[in-house]
């Protein structure tokens, strides 16, 4: 299981012990009928491939495969990630909408049920901001999900296991989560990512506090990548 599929795990099916403003409509709910190719965002030939490591041990590979895939109803440019304990392999979408950045994320591991999310914008200035909403039922109760995010900065670097990254965008998420019967959002933690262009995602900071239920902080760094020319 990959950082981006633990986390939506952890933050959001973790909280069916919390019963906690109206349901917003998300940016990730405006799209565009279409993707166009990520590889602005993401390099996608084939050969390339970027390790990450976390601070619980995790390793992980992600491979670019050159292909697409079409996936709910839209074409994404198909990633694989590798737990090179296991040698289980994560399905990975990645599409640009428009001037928008979005992933597919796998809730709950089945590969059946994906929840779309903006991650990143094209040309991202420090305040621009963006939201996404959706559900998911969890032992017969359905919650409502919020993430808020915000451009916290732009064109920095960033020096991680030793290499120095320039041009990093720094993009803070604000999680928040509500039982379908509830009128208010309850606060579920932050999770922070970097990009550096032409690299894709160097680090992930996952902070996860859902009132006195569950508390975690996960890292995801990148500890080499490789860019096939």
């Amino acid at each position: 299981m990959n950082y981006c599929t633990r986390f939506f795990a952890v933050a959001f099916l973790s909280m069916i012990t919390v019963w906690a403003s109206c349901t917003k409509k998300g940016d990730n709910t405006k799209l565009q009928d279409e993707n166009e190719p990520v590889s602005e965002f993401m390099p996608t030939t084939p050969g390339s491939w970027w390790m990450y490591a976390s601070n619980e041990g995790d390793v992980t590979i992600r491979r670019a495969t050159g292909r697409d895939s079409v996936k709910e109803d839209r074409t994404y440019s198909y990633f694989e990630t590798t737990d090179t304990v296991s040698a289980y392999v994560t399905p990975e979408y990645f599409g640009k909408n428009g001037d928008l950045y979005i992933m597919l994320i796998d809730v709950d591991g089945s590969q059946e049920n994906y929840y779309t999310v903006v991650v990143q914008k094209e040309n991202a200035e420090v305040g621009n901001t963006w939201s996404n909403t959706g559900s998911i039922t969890y032992a017969g109760n359905k919650f409502n999900l919020l993430t808020e995010g915000e451009v916290v900065s732009t064109g920095g670097t960033l020096t991680i296991n030793g290499k120095t990254y320039t041009d990093v965008v720094e993009i803070k998420n604000k999680l928040k989560a509500k039982h379908v019967l509830m009128p208010n959002y309850v606060s579920c933690g932050t999770a922070v990512m970097w990009f550096s262009k032409g690299v894709g995602i160097v680090k992930t900071i996952f902070d996860i506090s859902i009132m006195d239920v569950y508390k975690r902080k996960y890292t995801d760094s990148l500890l080499d990548y490789h860019i096939e020319k």
